[in-house]
């Protein structure tokens, strides 16, 4: 599970995005990016390792139980 980035900020508290770093607030919330735009680069990320840890599983027959 993901968690917000919170940093002090000069004693404010700051909620940054997980993908880009970027101040989404000041204060603390449980916003995780900044944008629609880092949240979807986020998600193609996400299914891109999904994909690859799939075919890594398909394609590798030395590990099947007997």
């Amino acid at each position: 599970m993901i968690k917000p980035i919170h940093k002090l900020n000069n004693g404010n508290g700051a909620t940054l995005c997980n993908c880009c770093s970027k101040i989404i607030s000041i204060g603390l919330t449980d916003a995780l990016y900044c944008d629609d735009k880092c949240e979807s680069k986020h998600r193609a990320k996400i299914l891109m390792f999904l994909k690859q840890m799939d075919n890594e599983v398909h394609n590798n027959n030395s590990n099947l139980n007997k």
